[in-house]
């Protein structure tokens, strides 16, 4: 076993290292500007900050890091949708969209559908959840038609060895849509996917009951997770450190570390499947791309050995953790698993790193689709002439800006998932000097994924 990881960790370092060396290429647009900038001053003083982090939690006074990151006793548990009314007025919502999907414009860039699914709901809603809270728990779409079909019988039990894997898998099944469809911003299409997964999960959660919600209906998950980062505590009323429900948990379920980890390697590899260096290695001219048609598969199964990669290679970092702090195998699954939580800023943060140029634009078009839902002519927002502009895109203090900003949300969120994988070290380990110990691989591991971070952000992309 001992010679099987430490291969394992040396051939990801041989390949880290590899990845870092490449030199870069050129590209057209924002990317050839950004090409221009000191990125690579920016990047070591990210990579700085980041280690300058581990070093503070190093020699802060362990009862400073309980205080702001307590304990519970109680075992983290993603909460059962309630159908009430936020339920049917989400159920309406999608209705509408849908049919606008459907009988609207065919352009996805005026067209409401594909607008506020990619624009509104998956970064915006996402984003939102990690200041406020979960409010997608009270408005998801299945609750409450659920209960009026089912009213509240089912006819099989959700096992609990399968854990959260179902989401984990609808997840992967979500991933690969909008990574590698051919046309997964085309309203028709885009609606009739949307259309087959709510039933599916409808139907599922009529076979196995409200459980599905809480362990197979994996946005349930992601929602209530992120929504676990926000410092804002409502029952009762008070500010939390971000992330604190992540830490002060018991105990966490293997299945949903993995989903966490998951997240992070899909939204890196979202980024990486664009890049010269991924072009490469799948044989693919990046100057001359060919199409989404032409990287369906390769994309595909990129994705799925990303995850399988960046899972294990984090299971590794924790279990020489567990040795260096000099304790059992025993605690092995409960430490990855609660230490998986944590690497939620960091997925976050490539979230919106990766989305924030196209959000700047598709929050325009999104106020021109408001304008002329149906692309009648109507002007019911009052707005005759809107132009969307991408000029911002063009010119170098703005693109400098932009990203700085990506870049700073990256090294924010490796520094606070720092903070807390050793809250986490020390409710597990109890020591401090233990909990240092362990945690020596884990930063290691995110000190390079900053650098991996940031030297994405900066590279040429063909698509």
């Amino acid at each position: 076993m001992p010679r099987t990881v430490t291969a394992t960790a040396a051939a990801f370092v041989s390949a880290a290292a590899l990845l870092f060396a490449l030199p870069a290429d050129a590209h057209v647009s924002e990317r050839a500007i950004v090409l221009l900038l000191p990125t690579e001053y920016y990047r070591n003083v990210g990579v700085l900050a980041v280690i300058a982090t581990v070093l503070l939690t190093v020699f802060l006074p362990a009862g400073w890091v309980r205080a702001i990151l307590p304990a519970s006793p109680a075992p983290v548990s993603v909460a059962i949708p309630p159908p009430g009314p936020g339920s049917a007025h989400g159920l309406a919502v999608f209705a509408g969209l849908l049919a606008i999907g459907i009988w609207g414009p065919h352009d996805p860039l005026g067209n409401l559908l594909p607008l506020m699914v990619f624009t509104i709901w998956w970064l915006c809603m996402l984003l939102g959840a990690a200041v406020v809270g979960d409010f997608w728990h009270w408005m998801n779409p299945w609750a409450a038609p659920a209960k009026w079909a089912f009213r509240g019988r089912h006819l099989f039990r959700l096992p609990d060895w399968i854990g959260y894997a179902p989401a984990t898998l609808g997840f992967m099944a979500f991933a690969s849509f909008y990574l590698s469809d051919l046309a997964p911003s085309d309203p028709d299409h885009l609606a009739q996917v949307a259309a087959t997964y709510w039933a599916v999960t409808f139907v599922l959660t009529g076979l196995f009951g409200p459980e599905w919600l809480r362990r197979g209906e994996c946005f349930t998950v992601l929602f209530d997770l992120v929504g676990r980062m926000s410092p804002l505590r409502w029952h009762p009323p008070r500010l939390q450190f971000p992330g604190a429900r992540l830490v002060s948990v018991r105990a966490a379920p293997l299945s949903l570390g993995i989903f966490c980890v998951s997240f992070l390697a899909i939204g890196s590899f979202d980024g990486l499947n664009e890049t010269f260096w991924w072009m490469a290695r799948i044989g693919i001219n990046p100057l001359e791309f060919p199409g989404r048609s032409a990287v369906v598969w390769q994309n595909r199964l990129g994705a799925l050995g990303f995850v399988v990669v960046l899972n294990a290679v984090f299971a590794v970092c924790v279990w020489l953790g567990i040795k260096a702090a000099g304790k059992g195998r025993a605690g092995f699954v409960e430490v990855w698993a609660r230490t998986a939580l944590c690497v939620l800023p960091i997925a976050l943060a490539y979230h919106l790193a990766h989305y924030l140029t196209s959000l700047l634009v598709s929050l325009q078009y999104l106020i021109v689709a408001l304008n002329d839902p149906l692309g009648s002519g109507a002007h019911l927002l009052g707005l005759d002439h809107v132009r969307v502009t991408t000029s911002f895109f063009n010119q170098h203090h703005t693109v400098r800006l932009i990203w700085l900003s990506q870049a700073a949300v990256i090294v924010a969120g490796h520094m606070l998932a720092v903070v807390l994988s050793h809250g986490v070290a020390l409710h597990q380990f109890a020591a401090h000097r233990r909990a240092v110990r362990s945690q020596i691989f884990i930063a290691a591991f995110m000190v390079a994924y900053t650098f991996f971070g940031l030297w994405l952000l900066a590279s040429p992309t063909a698509v």
